[in-house]
């Protein structure tokens, strides 16, 4: 600790410090965990171990949530990208027909083009993910 510290630090300190008489000053307690190579918690925490499991516990939980959030929003855009599929292609079915049939009003049944282009890039994306994985929704 001494030369950590710099300076001495008399054998009898230490001594008072470990019997709880004497308070550590802050860098003896730095430079002790260093000394130590320990976490500086370890020294001024009785229960250190308990509270790093309880937190270790804890985070667990919250990632099995965060799980459980983030399959259950895949599973979502999944079922939202599927029903964009099939209005696209009943839409198309839908302007075919109206082509075959009066061919003049077939464009009043076009999408507009932001949106066409939007679902254009969309069902790029879910044609180049493999079969499970879904396209990411800020795409």
């Amino acid at each position: 600790m001494a030369k950590l510290l710099g300076t001495n630090v008399d054998s009898t300190a230490i001594t008072r410090i470990e019997q709880r008489i004497r308070a550590v000053r802050l860098d003896e307690a730095v430079t002790a965990a260093k000394a130590l190579g320990v976490p500086l918690i370890t020294l001024v925490s009785d229960n250190y171990a308990r509270e790093n499991e309880a937190e270790i516990q804890n985070q667990l939980a919250e990632l099995a949530l965060a799980e459980q959030e983030w399959e259950r929003q895949r599973q979502k855009i999944h079922r939202i990208t599927q029903t964009i599929q099939q209005l696209s292609a009943e839409g198309e079915a839908f302007r075919s027909h109206a082509l075959d049939v009066n061919p003049e009003t077939a464009g009043d049944y076009e999408l507009d083009p932001e949106t066409q282009a939007a679902l254009d890039a969309r069902m790029r994306d879910v044609r180049n993910k493999p079969a499970g994985e879904v396209a990411d929704p800020g795409a």
